[in-house]
């Protein structure tokens, strides 16, 4: 009888492969998911979280994940529809008497770490300006210093319409800019770039 318990069960092998493969998966997701719930939050939500709720929809639809595409592309979906549901509770929530959500706590203590937390605030702020399409392909990417043809994969997009949505998000940022009374100089416009 103990013999039979030692032979190798070649499904619980493939079990614990599936599971070893998710780990692995989920591990190397944490800084991207963590990075883009922060970016695409604008500084309005928790990006913690927003990044919490990604990782247990991440592990509830592991099943759904197909080995075949690249997780960060399976990844971000989810991440830009939590993080667009987090934000949509933060707009819900300014309406409701006497309830407050309070900022996560800073660490800033000296004056470049307070320049820093303006330059980030007033870069949530114009990328809140953007509409989703424009924000995705600046935060992938500008801020993420992405190639335009991982990019493409990210999103499921051709490398072209990323070049395109680069350009344009570029112009877009650079109006909302100057319509709030901000030059930004070192912006590049040339989707040769993307």
């Amino acid at each position: 009888m103990t013999a039979l318990r030692s032979l190798p069960n070649p499904e619980r092998e493939r079990e614990r492969e599936r599971e070893l493969q998710r780990e692995q998966v989920l591990v190397a997701l944490v800084p991207r998911v963590a990075a883009w719930c922060a970016r695409l939050g604008g500084g309005t939500i928790d990006a913690d979280a927003a990044a919490s709720d990604v990782f247990e929809v991440l592990l509830r639809r592991w099943d759904d994940y197909d080995p075949s595409r690249p997780p960060e592309a399976w990844a971000w979906g989810i991440t830009v529809r939590v993080v667009h549901h987090h934000r949509r509770q933060g707009w819900w929530r300014r309406w409701i008497p006497g309830l407050t959500v309070e900022p996560p706590p800073t660490r800033a203590t000296g004056p470049a770490d307070t320049a820093t937390r303006e330059l980030t605030a007033l870069l949530h702020r114009l990328l809140d300006a953007l509409s989703d399409d424009h924000r995705a392909v600046l935060v992938l990417h500008d801020l993420e210093e992405r190639p335009a043809r991982e990019v493409a994969d990210v999103l499921d997009i051709p490398v072209g319409t990323v070049k395109s949505r680069v350009r344009l998000a570029r112009v877009a940022l650079r109006a909302e800019a100057e319509r709030q009374g901000i030059t930004l100089d070192h912006l590049r416009e040339d989707p040769d770039d993307a």
